[in-house]
């Protein structure tokens, strides 16, 4: 028997982040020592404090059992908390959030519950690929909104067809960004939720880097007046935690979007493991003395690898935070080409800035997810590359 593959399916290329993990598993396969900066997987352990609480949850039969889909009530109270605590915002745990199996996952999904067939989808560009997932899987359309240095990657709102956000559902945010590093001002969430009420977009931001600033905290767009009507807003515990393979997040936000999403997830999974949820609320209600150790060690990754790179004669405005270096190398060349001369001639991985989107062209990312011997040490071959042959 043949068999035949959806349309859907065929619309998705390999996953960019996969295709590098491949690219860097083949070159080790020749023997090479391989330095890959290409994904950001953080280096930094799991506190110990965490992995303890972590230990205890699991040795505890109740936690053996079905979680609740919108997650346990020892989280959702642990997020209200922590969100009143932050941002000074106030949330009900039932209605105002959701748990996630990692953000990576509310976020495929939202536009199940969203959007309708032929509706426009408005996602960054550059941006993280994940964005354009539930948007293939809702039948809706993509149009990419260019974000350029320029513009200190912010979203030209004005630039926007009006054709376009007349057909709008969803908007796609993301800061601090993925894969720019740029940072975001409470002035300007003011400006995109003022433009989203009046054509009745939703704005779903991706708070995954929220901790990891490297100047003034990062505002949440729910801090807004009147971005409740309009906004959600994703949180992940990947990074702030470093907790990456725990895969663990939250949704807060528009209580009708927010449960929505998870009478979906109803239907799709049953949630995260009881344990995990426990650990992540240890960290919520810790984050204080976990954090900021953590966020000063990608800042002073940022700052000294910044330094290597521009003392190499690469070009780059300077992250805001996130845990990514977005630059151009010293001559004109595609991405690709970059990435590809960089592995073949001193074995560094990264990542190709087309890869991101098409107003990534022309630029290539770095990840700070490697000890700090190793960023130094990847600044070394990088100088050593002679780009005029």
């Amino acid at each position: 028997m043949k068999i035949e593959l959806s349309e859907k399916i065929k619309r998705f290329k390999p996953f960019l982040f996969e295709e590098l993990y491949r690219m860097e598993k083949a070159e080790r396969a020749k023997g090479k020592n391989i330095i890959s900066l290409a994904v950001g997987d953080p280096d930094i352990p799991t506190d110990s404090s965490i992995v303890s609480c972590a230990v205890k949850e699991i040795s505890n039969a109740a936690n053996h059992r079905y979680p609740n889909t919108k997650g346990n009530e020892n989280l959702r109270r642990a997020v209200v908390d922590w969100h009143k605590k932050r941002h000074g915002l106030s949330f009900d745990r039932d209605k105002d959030v959701s748990i996630l199996v990692g953000s990576k996952e509310g976020i495929a999904h939202l536009p199940l519950v969203v959007m309708n067939p032929g509706d426009y989808c408005l996602i960054p560009d550059p941006t993280y690929p994940t964005y354009r997932t539930g948007v293939v899987l809702s039948g809706g359309h993509i149009y990419d909104v260019p974000l350029n240095e320029a513009n200190d990657f912010l979203p030209d709102l004005a630039k926007i067809p009006q054709k376009i956000v007349n057909r709008t559902r969803l908007f796609f945010t993301n800061y601090p960004n993925n894969p720019t590093g740029a940072g975001v001002t409470l002035e300007f969430y003011k400006d995109l939720v003022k433009w989203a009420r009046k054509n009745g977009i939703i704005i779903a931001q991706d708070a995954a880097y929220c901790e990891i600033y490297f100047d003034k905290p990062t505002p949440s767009i729910l801090e807004v007046q009147g971005a409740r009507d309009v906004a959600v807003e994703f949180y992940s515990a990947s990074k702030t935690y470093c907790m990456a393979g725990w895969r663990a997040g939250w949704v807060v936000g528009n209580s009708k979007v927010v449960c929505a999403l998870n009478q979906l997830k109803e239907n799709i999974d049953s949630g995260q493991f009881n344990a995990v949820q426990n650990a992540v609320a240890f960290a919520l209600k810790n984050h204080g003395a976990i954090v900021p150790g953590i966020r000063e060690r990608f800042k002073a990754r940022a700052a000294a690898f910044s330094e290597g790179l521009r003392q190499c004669g690469w070009r780059f405005a300077r992250p805001r935070g996130s845990c990514f270096i977005w630059a151009r190398p010293p001559v004109k060349i595609s991405s690709i080409d970059a990435v590809c001369l960089m592995l073949g001639r001193i074995s560094l991985l990264a990542a190709p800035g087309s890869g991101f989107g098409g107003c990534g062209e022309g630029y290539v990312r770095f990840s700070l997810t490697e000890p700090e011997p190793v960023l130094a040490e990847a600044v070394k071959r990088i100088g050593s590359v002679n780009w005029g042959k």
